[in-house]
């Protein structure tokens, strides 16, 4: 993961910073792939039983917040 340009593969920190940079890029698409499973399963749970899966039931089963689940409830509106 080396960067093209000539400066950061010539100070080995700034290859490092430039490796840790690519790598967080790579994380941050990882868990935004992540989130829209996760929304997803959400969104069939309460499809499936509202009654039985409230904001708060989600909450407690994912180990988040009731705002969380209310936002991304919301947003896939």
């Amino acid at each position: 993961m080396g960067s093209s340009d000539p400066l950061a593969a010539s100070d080995p920190l700034a290859a490092r910073a430039a490796e840790l940079h690519a790598k967080a890029l790579e994380a941050d698409a990882v868990a935004a792939q992540y989130r829209a499973e996760r929304d997803e399963l959400i969104d069939r749970l309460r499809a499936d039983e509202p009654k039985r899966w409230s904001y708060t039931a989600l909450a407690q089963a994912l180990g988040c917040s009731r705002e969380l689940i209310a936002q991304i409830v919301r947003r896939r509106r």
